[in-house]
């Protein structure tokens, strides 16, 4: 059984298995053009951070978020391009937007999680699964 984990870093990316994306903003302070310190911006502070395992033995994906495990079941293309740089992010890219775009999901029992793989329930544990395909 093939087992990997990948993370995304938006500073850089690792080699190796483990990567982790992390999507923030961080604007400076503003002051008036004449001069005159308007203060800090209160703009909201956004940190968002994906961990990626892929799990071989069920071909799927799975994106772990601060609240949330992700499931994305690979088809057979994806399943090749999944073991290249450019279409693991490919599909990285595709999962977050469907994350971003609160496309439906379906709940994941932790018993079915066990069952689509040992893996996955490891990487999931005490996190709420949802699967987007």
């Amino acid at each position: 059984m093939f087992s990997a984990v990948f993370l995304i870093s938006t500073v850089s990316v690792a080699v190796g298995m483990t990567t982790t994306a992390h999507h923030g903003h961080h604007h400076p302070h503003n002051t008036h053009v004449h001069g005159h310190h308007t203060g800090p911006t209160h703009e909201p502070n956004v940190n968002e951070s994906f961990l990626f395992h892929y799990d071989a033995a069920s071909h799927t994906l799975v994106v772990k978020t601060q609240r949330h495990c992700y499931l994305y079941m690979l088809t057979a293309d994806q399943q090749t391009s999944v073991h290249t740089t450019t279409g693991l992010h490919a599909i990285e890219k595709s999962i977050i937007d469907l994350i971003d775009t609160n496309s439906p999901t379906v709940a994941v029992t932790a018993q079915d999680l066990t069952t689509m793989s040992a893996g996955l329930s490891h990487f999931c544990k005490n996190i709420p699964a949802l699967k987007l395909n």
